[in-house]
């Protein structure tokens, strides 16, 4: 299958040339092929967002037309007020931790333990949710929080024992 690959280009036998009305068939076939499709479900998304607004709407009014739904009861208010000013303490405690902690195992397996709990924390806050009324729930949310701020207090003073111990130590030596 050696051949001079010159000698093809001069044999104009098997040179063919274009159709007259190439260029135009070409053009008409990238026109079809660019014109957007249109789906045959485009009328099923304009019903679900028609659905979804006068959802929506009924609701608004519902909630309107019954205000006293709307009245948050006062035991929301207070767990919510007792879990604010937990949540800053903790908050408050895990950065003094962190600017007081040099090991940086100590603070990831603290994370991971302050993680888990909050994890709980958002578990029994959708049951508080669902039944604001139960002193249960109420208690386990309190209960989770001191948790969470009792464990931060703990390894802060451990630590401060820590370096109490290692200043003795270095003043001995």
């Amino acid at each position: 299958m050696k051949q001079d690959i010159r000698s093809l280009f001069n044999e104009e036998d098997d040179l063919k040339t274009l159709p007259e009305n190439h260029r135009t068939e070409f053009r008409e076939r990238l026109k079809k092929q660019s014109e957007p499709k249109r789906s045959p479900y485009a009328w099923l998304s304009a019903t679900a967002i028609l659905i979804i607004a006068v959802t929506i709407g009924f609701n608004v009014m519902q909630k309107e037309a019954k205000p006293e739904l709307n009245k948050e009861s006062p035991i929301i208010a207070q767990v919510e007020a007792v879990e604010a000013a937990y949540l800053k303490d903790i908050e408050t405690e895990w950065q003094s931790f962190i600017a007081i902690a040099d090991d940086a195992v100590l603070v990831e397996r603290f994370r991971k333990k302050l993680k888990d709990l909050d994890t709980d924390y958002k578990a029994i806050s959708v049951q508080f949710k669902d039944d604001a009324n139960n002193i249960l729930v109420i208690e386990a949310l309190v209960e989770n929080l001191q948790t969470r701020l009792q464990i931060l207090k703990d390894i802060q003073n451990h630590i401060k024992i820590l370096n109490q111990t290692n200043e003795h130590n270095e003043k001995t030596i």
